[in-house]
């Protein structure tokens, strides 16, 4: 704690000066009344009760910097010694509110949405009923439809012991029967052709709609107007009414 004494003054009064380059900040106790002076200051410390006179000359801090909400949380102020004064900062423009998205825009990107959603539908996989009367499940990647379309010819050559696997990561691989491996074949090649033909029929009845409401209100799996049902997918819809 230093004692400060303003020019044409003969009090000493009690605070904390804190010099930062052009500017000092004057702190004093709490529940004290700050001082302000614009008059210039000499600081003086007390080592034991004694006044140092001849302490640091701060005659040209003559300009009050900064004295608001912030500086009176440390009961204080701040003085220049180059007539400058703190200028808040301009505040950060608003952000532009985000353009309306045009019709097309909603469409093409409802489209986008279901045609992931089409990709997770298939890759999630089929559940196969074998010949024993067992379920297994097995997963549809893009890696897994290709290796069940090369496994074919050996169905077709009416191969026995085919080595396949489920959906199961802990389980091993395993030999299936040819007729095992021709049920997860069809089942699958089954599965996959019904989402990409929905998807289809789907991705042309999102891009009639005419309204932003129409585009909002629709999800993967619902039931398509006739009038967009391709012959193929009416007849897969004919067959799981069955």
């Amino acid at each position: 704690m230093a004692y400060l004494n303003f020019l044409q003054s003969k009090d000493f009064i009690k605070c904390s000066v804190v010099p930062a380059g052009n500017i000092v900040t004057i702190k004093f106790p709490e529940g004290t009344e700050p001082v302000i002076s614009t008059k210039g200051f000499r600081l003086y410390l007390d080592a034991a009760g004694v006044l140092d006179i001849g302490g640091d000359d701060y005659l040209g801090y003559t300009t009050i910097y900064r004295n608001d909400e912030v500086t009176a949380a440390y009961n204080g102020y701040q003085l220049s010694c180059d007539g400058s004064i703190w200028t808040p900062p301009e505040p950060a423009p608003e952000p532009e509110p985000a353009p309306e998205p045009t019709l097309e825009e909603l469409r093409e990107s409802k489209v986008q949405e279901m045609n992931a959603l089409q990709q997770a539908a298939i890759q999630s996989g089929v559940n196969v009923t074998l010949t024993d009367g067992t379920v297994e499940h097995f997963t549809l990647t893009e890696h897994d439809q290709t290796s069940l379309v090369g496994l074919q010819s050996q169905v077709a050559a009416g191969e026995e012991s085919i080595p396949w696997h489920t959906s199961n990561e802990e389980e091993h691989c395993k030999f299936y029967s040819n007729a095992d491996m021709g049920l997860i074949i069809t089942q699958a090649m089954a599965w996959v052709t019904w989402h990409v033909t929905y998807f289809r029929d789907l991705r042309i009845y999102i891009r009639s709609l005419e309204s932003k409401e129409e585009v909002a209100g629709i999800v993967y799996g619902m039931e398509l107007p006739e009038e967009y049902q391709s012959e193929p997918l009416k007849v897969m819809i004919a067959a799981q009414a069955v």
